[in-house]
């Protein structure tokens, strides 16, 4: 993202670059050691810990989707993810059809100083961007598992729906959208 920025400034503004991109080489924290193989170091150890619609805890296969996104966004500390996911139980997708896992919300909170839905659903994970609808749907476990890591009252619970709700509305384009 940093290079398609500084490029996008750098033709917008008919700039010349004075060196090349150097984010290319950057490593950033999970870096260190991540080979794009390492996301089956995941599906080889580790499963994912779920509970059914009936309550039961069932473990599932960290299958290649989940493991590849851990891995991309996390690098090497997509182990720490992995391990919520199967020590926890929280190892089901937050949205059908998306690989993110309810272990990450957990992860961000507890790592990455993740205050809020939104910032969950926007910064983190992006599906307010790929899948408003998806994003709305998940957003009750989101705050039931964010509630549960910073000790939110319902009063803040419902808070947190009513913003985050506030902020996928602003992507309808019907509603934003002015025509001439």
């Amino acid at each position: 993202m940093a290079q398609d920025a500084v490029n996008a400034a750098i033709k917008s503004g008919n700039l010349s670059p004075t060196t090349g991109c150097l984010t290319q080489n950057l490593r950033l924290i999970g870096g260190d050691g991540w080979e794009p193989s390492h996301f089956t170091v995941l599906t080889q150890q580790y499963v994912r810990m779920k509970k059914t619609h009936g309550g039961k805890v069932v473990p599932v296969v960290m299958d290649t989707a989940a493991a590849k996104h851990l891995s991309h966004a996390y690098g090497t500390l997509a182990e720490r993810v992995a391990t919520i996911a199967q020590n926890e139980c929280l190892g089901k997708r937050l949205a059908h059809g998306y690989p993110f896992l309810e272990a990450e919300v957990a992860y961000c909170a507890r790592h990455e100083y993740c205050e809020s839905a939104v910032d969950f659903i926007a910064r983190r994970s992006r599906l307010a961007f790929l899948d408003t609808d998806a994003a709305n749907r998940a957003l009750p476990r989101i705050i039931e598992i964010l509630a549960a890591e910073h000790n939110w009252d319902k009063s803040r619970q419902k808070k947190e729906l009513q913003k985050a709700k506030e902020f996928l509305e602003t992507f309808k384009s019907s509603k934003n959208a002015q025509f001439p």
